[in-house]
């Protein structure tokens, strides 16, 4: 299979983005064992490398399932299965990071 010139690209965003999503979380782990709750803007982190994970498996998906330059072409049926897919995936992002920023805030006014 020939790979298009930027899956190369956005494989290594996608894993180095991934491993700075569980070093993140790990050191939210040790704010929790301290007892003090990680400050707003370190919530950045791991926000916005869980959304270039997502970002990087739904263009993998993408150029897999639709623009395979080895197998034929995605027929409508196939492409709006991915489409939703990927939207579903975003629209699940943005309901966890909403319960993650409600429960920090819930956090915060109890303490």
């Amino acid at each position: 299979m020939q790979l298009t010139p930027y899956r190369k690209t956005i494989l290594i965003v996608e894993f180095v983005a991934l491993i700075i999503l569980v070093g993140s979380m790990v050191m939210f782990g040790q704010f929790t064992e301290q007892g003090e709750p990680p400050s707003p803007v370190l919530w950045l982190i791991p926000i916005s490398a869980s959304l270039l994970v997502i970002s990087g498996f739904s263009a993998n998906l993408y150029i897999r399932w639709v623009e395979n330059p080895d197998t034929q072409r995605a027929n409508p049926i196939q492409r709006m299965f991915i489409y939703l897919l990927i939207a579903s995936l975003y629209l699940i992002w943005l309901f966890a990071v909403g319960q993650a920023w409600l429960s920090h805030q819930l956090v915060n006014t109890a303490s």
